[in-house]
């Protein structure tokens, strides 16, 4: 059992180095996660995301530092912690091509002990969940990569497990497929999983997640909700899309352009594909901004008025 006062998943201080590399791949990270919470790890390629999700599932421990799941220490009570886990791989290899995907979830649940009518009740309520109840017979070398996707995710809730190590489990597939496991995932964490998630897609980030951490050369620089991010950036964003049709010349939209900036201060005022984009701190002049369009004969179709992004606030955080 977990106490009421730590989280489900707990690293503390925990860092690891590969071999023949100068750099620590996570450096001294600490994070606690809640059940019943979506904890989202962000970063740039090579930050640190992966090796902090084959750390906490214990396929490889690490060299300094300790790790808690459920309150099973991963060192000493490795067995019993990783009994606790549900785990999604983003270059997942692991399933067997010839066999159905019911044969394929059959043999994993096995290696958790699950045996008899409760083993086939078990692949089948999983299969349900991840609607792939009829395909449950087609080999998995027919899957197609969303399918593939939805019963990896079977396969990590096979056991019932408390908690939930998701490496961008949305990565390659179709947008439909990745709403529908959005679904699910969220339907797991209102039942109470407690959930780490790394993704490069900051819209699902937004959508999903309760925390966020950034990573950045392995190590965990800032942990807050969306809430706290968006707080440290006070930039707005105003788009003015235009119809094409009346778009003459690129001389017009730089004149507007200069225009604008003789009159006003902008940290960002740009044209891309048929849309003026302004970015700015404190408050401008919509209405001049709007005249000295149409003054050009420019017929706006949609005005967007927004705060700060994740993606600006990752930028801003982590990028390069």
């Amino acid at each position: 059992m977990t106490r009421p006062d730590i989280g489900m998943i707990e690293a503390k201080n925990i860092g690891y180095k590969y071999p023949k590399k100068e750099q620590s791949a996570v450096d001294d990270v600490t994070l606690s996660i809640a059940p019943g919470e979506i904890f989202t790890l962000l970063g740039p390629n090579g930050a640190g995301k992966s090796t902090m999700i084959r750390l906490l599932s214990g396929l490889i421990l690490p060299q300094h530092g300790h790790i808690t799941i459920c309150g099973q220490n991963m060192r000493s009570q490795e067995v019993k912690a990783r009994r606790t886990i549900g785990l999604v791989l983003g270059d997942e290899r692991t399933f067997y091509y010839r066999l159905s995907g019911a044969q394929n979830l059959k043999f994993f649940g096995g290696l958790y002990n699950l045996k008899g009518p409760m083993l086939k009740d078990r692949v089948q309520e999983v299969l349900s969940l991840v609607g792939l109840e009829n395909d449950s017979d087609m080999q998995f070398m027919r899957y197609s990569s969303g399918m593939k996707r939805r019963l990896s995710l079977a396969r990590a809730i096979l056991h019932d497990p408390p908690t939930l190590l998701l490496d961008e489990p949305n990565s390659g597939i179709d947008p439909e497929s990745a709403r529908r496991l959005r679904q699910i995932i969220l339907r797991l964490k209102k039942a109470g999983r407690c959930i780490l998630l790394t993704t490069h897609d900051m819209e699902e980030a937004e959508m999903m997640s309760d925390r966020i951490g950034f990573l950045k050369n392995g190590r965990l620089i800032r942990v807050g909700s969306l809430h706290d991010y968006k707080n440290i950036i006070r930039e707005k964003n105003f788009i003015a899309q235009i119809d094409p049709r009346t778009i003459s010349t690129p001389k017009a939209v730089d004149k507007i352009i200069s225009e604008l900036k003789s009159e006003m201060h902008f940290d960002y005022i740009g044209f891309r594909p048929n849309q003026f984009e302004i970015k700015y701190n404190g408050s401008i002049d919509i209405n001049r901004v709007l005249t000295a369009i149409i003054r050009h004969d420019f017929r706006i179709e949609r005005v967007n008025m927004f705060g700060p992004s994740l993606e600006d606030v990752f930028i801003k955080l982590v990028g390069c």
